[in-house]
């Protein structure tokens, strides 16, 4: 009997194996005209995305070859969506630290060439490995920071997958009002755009949630919904997990064959894409099942399985190695958040500088504008004189300190010194400065007086 749906159930995944969507026809048309490297770099990244969900070892193939082609035109954006698209073959593998470590090298690139567009996905793709290592926190901090990103961009598309990955993770966490709201965001979204990856998605979370909160008729709806979807898109790693839900519900329903065929479903067809996480799962559901129905045997056999998967998703090496990638990251990005407040302080300090230099300008534009018709005094004139002196001293000492105090390695004797040299020479130059606007004052003045006389001698003679 167990042979017997074993076939079966291979026979109904097999169905789903060898299918092509339209979506890859095009794209592999696209490929077939495409003019130059880049675009070709371009249709190959994508293709490789079709077959994540199916095929991740063709999904990965792909992903090389627009890598080496994108290394070879030094074509620094298709490298990057090349990246992106290795890291989710290792991700699906379970290869978590190299998975992390390619969408980091990706998200460098990206940064480097101000591509926010594959910003947010690398960002996407780095919270989907934290969830995978049940870090949901630091999954919804880099959700959130893609999201954030993603609403200055008009792509429903990628916010609808963002949102979905919100909503599954507050699921993972158990706040389930939470992951309701994002959730239909997400699906409300996808079915505008007609997005079936995400549909069969938002209904398998949704289902996920209602079989959590005891509404077992309505997650079986929901299930049952996003089935069609998920086969359309050949998204075998959400119908594994739909699979796997179908089978939590019919256990709490007491329906025993039915959860062994759904169940057998899920690992199967995990097993024939080489999706370990998923054969991990659904091998614990089944051990698990076996063992309370005191069939020791067959809970063994799902025991090995289980235990086979685990060790490949979390090996003590591999932990080891993602722990030092996320460390060696959350030191580049605090770098990089002392570099923007740096810059701000430095735009900041720019702006004053720059109004403290208008203001003298127009300083000495009103002098000369009012000194045409007022009469100055000598005094007045050395008054103003050691007062722009002062000010065009401290304007220098603000502006060069940062420099100075760099280029001395902030030795107080040398800035002293330098500061010294600078009024030495700022002093001669104020003196002859001053001599030079004295005169022209006085000239001006007595201009001023003598024809205050004339137009005096003129009135009287009048």
């Amino acid at each position: 009997m167990r042979k017997i749906l074993f076939f079966s159930a291979w026979l109904f995944i097999s169905n789903y194996l060898f299918a092509q969507t339209s979506n890859r026809d095009s794209i592999k048309l696209l490929l077939q005209n495409a003019k130059d490297d880049t675009s070709r770099v371009l249709h190959i990244a994508a293709l490789s995305f079709e077959y994540l969900g199916s095929k991740p070892d063709t999904a990965m193939v792909l992903a090389l070859e627009a890598l080496v082609l994108s290394n070879q035109i030094a074509f620094e954006k298709g490298k990057a969506v090349s990246l992106n698209r290795v890291g989710n073959a290792y991700h699906l593998f379970g290869n978590y630290p190299k998975a992390l470590e390619v969408f980091l090298q990706a998200l460098q690139i990206n940064e480097k060439i101000n591509n926010a567009d594959g910003i947010h996905r690398n960002r996407n793709n780095i919270g989907l490995v934290y969830s995978a290592q049940e870090d949901y926190r630091e999954a919804l901090e880099y959700y959130f920071k893609a999201k954030n990103l993603l609403e200055k961009i008009d792509d429903k598309k990628s916010l609808s997958t963002i949102l979905t990955n919100i909503g599954e993770t507050y699921y993972f966490l158990k706040s389930f009002d939470s992951a309701k709201i994002f959730i239909q965001q997400a699906n409300n979204i996808s079915n505008e755009i007609h997005y079936s990856r995400m549909v069969g998605n938002s209904f398998r979370i949704m289902g996920d949630i209602n079989s959590e909160t005891g509404h077992n008729t309505l997650a079986l709806e929901f299930y049952r919904l996003g089935i069609s979807h998920l086969e359309k898109v050949e998204n075998y790693v959400s119908l594994s997990e739909t699979y796997l839900g179908i089978a939590k519900v019919f256990e709490k329903i007491r329906q025993k064959d039915s959860v062994f065929f759904y169940a057998r479903h899920s690992l199967i067809l995990s097993k024939e894409t080489g999706f370990i996480k998923q054969v991990r799962d659904a091998g614990r559901f089944l051990t698990a099942f076996y063992r309370n129905r005191r069939m020791p045997d067959s809970a063994l056999f799902y025991v090995d399985i289980t235990k086979a998967a685990n060790d490949s998703l979390f090996s003590q090496q591999k932990q080891r190695q993602f722990q030092s990638l996320a460390f060696d990251e959350k030191l580049r990005q605090a770098d990089i958040a002392a570099a923007e407040i740096k810059a701000k302080e430095e735009r900041k300090h720019n702006l004053q500088y720059a109004a403290i230099a208008v203001a003298l300008i127009t300083f000495l534009i009103l002098f000369f504008t009012l000194s045409r018709s007022i009469i100055v005094k000598t005094k007045f004139i050395e008054f103003f004189g050691v007062l722009g002196l002062l000010a065009v001293f401290e304007f220098i000492n603000l502006f060069i300190h940062p420099y100075l105090s760099h280029a001395t390695n902030h030795s107080p004797v040398l800035m002293l010194l330098i500061l010294i040299g600078i009024g030495a020479l700022l002093v001669p130059l104020h003196h002859r400065l001053e001599k030079w606007i004295t005169k022209i004052m006085v000239e001006k003045n007595k201009k001023i007086r003598l024809a205050a006389a004339k137009k005096t001698i003129e009135q009287l003679e009048g």
